[in-house]
């Protein structure tokens, strides 16, 4: 009887090319997460693979083997944090019951993610690789900057633009809004700028509010409040 031919055997046995292990997803997961841990935690510098791979405890190769290379791991960190901050952002975009109190409620949320350090981290974190490479620039908008931007406009539309005939006013109210509370937010934490030049950043908030409210003002005689 003729002996098996182990070769073939082996070679009949082994995984296909491209095929992925049954764990790869969450092994993936796991690695994602904490490689979004670190971009959220560290410096503001641009981390390099090895950075990360040290981060998540692997070795390069594995992240190779997961992301492709550096500019998938933080393709895939920018998903994470976009998937991270969608319960916020949808908060953020409901109205209150008038124009007032949708903006109060915008300043309340906007200072709450500053005290717990994700909402100025972020967006740091997207900007600075964003500006860097074009890819993740584009990563870095569909992920957090415009999905926040369009909270804002659902939050302030019924008040801006309640016939909704006029979106581009909405658009510039949420752009003044969020513009002015990340280049303050980034200037006081990711940038030092507490410790050369203070900002009372909940009065700075607060002044944004007042100045939407009297640069974008309710259209007489509409309905405060629209379905959206």
């Amino acid at each position: 009887m003729q002996a098996p031919n182990t070769r073939n055997t082996t070679r009949l046995m082994a995984r296909p090319k491209g095929a992925k292990n049954p764990d790869y997803d969450d092994k993936r997961g796991k690695l994602v997460n904490d490689l979004a841990d670190y971009a959220l935690s560290s410096d503001l510098t641009r981390a390099s693979l090895r950075q990360f791979a040290q981060a998540a405890s692997v070795a390069e190769p594995t992240l190779r083997h997961y992301f492709g290379d550096r500019t998938g791991v933080v393709r895939a960190i920018l998903e994470e944090i976009g998937r991270r901050a969608a319960p916020f952002i949808e908060i953020a975009a409901a109205p209150a019951d008038t124009y007032a109190a949708s903006l109060q409620g915008y300043v309340d949320l906007s200072l709450a993610g500053l005290k717990h350090g994700g909402f100025a981290r972020a967006h740091a974190f997207g900007l600075i690789e964003g500006v860097a490479d074009k890819e993740l620039g584009a990563a870095y908008l569909t992920s957090l900057l415009e999905p926040s931007l369009a909270a804002i406009e659902r939050r302030l539309a019924p008040f801006v633009d309640p016939g909704g005939d006029d979106p581009e006013r909405t658009q510039m109210a949420a752009l003044c809004l969020l513009s002015p509370m990340l280049i303050a937010a980034i200037h006081q934490r990711q940038l030092g700028g507490a410790e050369t030049r203070k900002i009372d950043v909940p009065a700075l908030f607060q002044k944004l509010a007042e100045v939407i409210s009297g640069g974008f003002p309710e259209p007489a005689g509409e309905p405060r409040v629209r379905e959206l």
